[in-house]
């Protein structure tokens, strides 16, 4: 019998214990339950065609059995997503779906929808020095003395192969994401290592109606509106319903205490255009 391939995937968490196992077990009465999917308040197990059957458990735990046809860069995927995701929900950390960065001091969260440009204008305002570098796609929440704080636990962001040549950047050397994606992981060496707090989220919109970006203040309750919805893989809270009062009573903090921004953007704008509208129209502000 072949020897199974033996995977070290990449994780933002260093002290949740990961291994590798030959099968993932099912969990009992899932309060939470698909085809794919089984859920409780401390359980997670997920399948993933083509990559394999993840579980994580209590906040800490990680094992995963792969399929014969993963990849790394497949496993790495799945594991920074959804069982991240996992994880955090069980440890009652507020998961935003957005990218972070500090911007003269003030950290800086970029929502929107898929394609909103979220890690491309976070890596052009890093690769260019302008900012420090927090965290891609996952924005951890944390409160001190009631105050938001991001929880940065990453060094790379994800990125299409047609915004790494705007920001000028090689594909050559980098992990493909997966076969079927032309995107690849970039490391980003301007990061920071320490918690920082939140001061302003930008809500970003693409609009293909518009020839210039725009950019105008929301009220508390409109932040917390569309805020409540970027909560990452929300789905998950009909396992655990009891952490949707405290994350929600967590985001009108977050809306009360930090500036809140929508900002339009062409939907064939190039980063850097953008980027430079963000820095002398939208960063700035008090």
């Amino acid at each position: 019998m072949p020897v199974k391939k033996q995977f070290h995937p990449q994780f933002p968490l260093s002290d949740v214990e990961i291994r590798q196992v030959e099968v993932v077990k099912d969990l009992n009465q899932p309060a939470l339950s698909s085809g794919w999917l089984q859920m409780t308040e401390n359980e997670f197990r997920m399948s993933a065609a083509h990559v394999g059957t993840f579980y994580a458990a209590d906040g800490k735990s990680i094992c995963f059995s792969p399929d014969p046809d993963a990849t790394s860069e497949s496993i790495e995927l799945y594991m920074n997503g959804s069982v991240y995701g996992a994880i955090l929900h069980q440890r009652g950390i507020l998961p935003i779906h957005g990218s972070s960065f500090i911007y003269r001091g003030s950290g800086v969260m970029l929502c929107g929808h898929s394609g909103a440009g979220k890690s491309s204008l976070t890596s052009a305002l890093c690769l260019s020095g302008q900012a420090t570098f927090l965290t891609d796609d996952v924005t951890p929440i944390l409160f001190d003395d009631g105050k938001p704080v991001i929880l940065p636990k990453s060094d790379r962001v994800k990125l299409w192969e047609d915004s790494l040549e705007q920001l000028s950047e090689k594909r050559s050397g980098l992990k493909q994401i997966r076969p079927q994606d032309n995107k690849f992981y970039l490391n980003i060496e301007n990061s920071a290592s320490e918690q920082h707090l939140l001061h302003q989220v930008l809500i970003i919109n693409t609009d293909d109606k518009v020839t210039e970006p725009g950019v105008e203040q929301m009220t508390g309750a409109e932040g917390f509106s569309i805020l409540q919805k970027e909560i990452y893989r929300l789905f998950y809270l009909r396992a655990i319903p009891q952490r949707k009062a405290r994350y929600f009573m967590q985001i009108s903090k977050i809306c009360n205490q930090c500036t809140i921004l929508h900002v339009t953007r062409p939907a064939d704008i190039p980063i850097k255009e953008m980027s430079d509208f963000l820095t002398a129209e939208v960063l700035n502000r008090d």
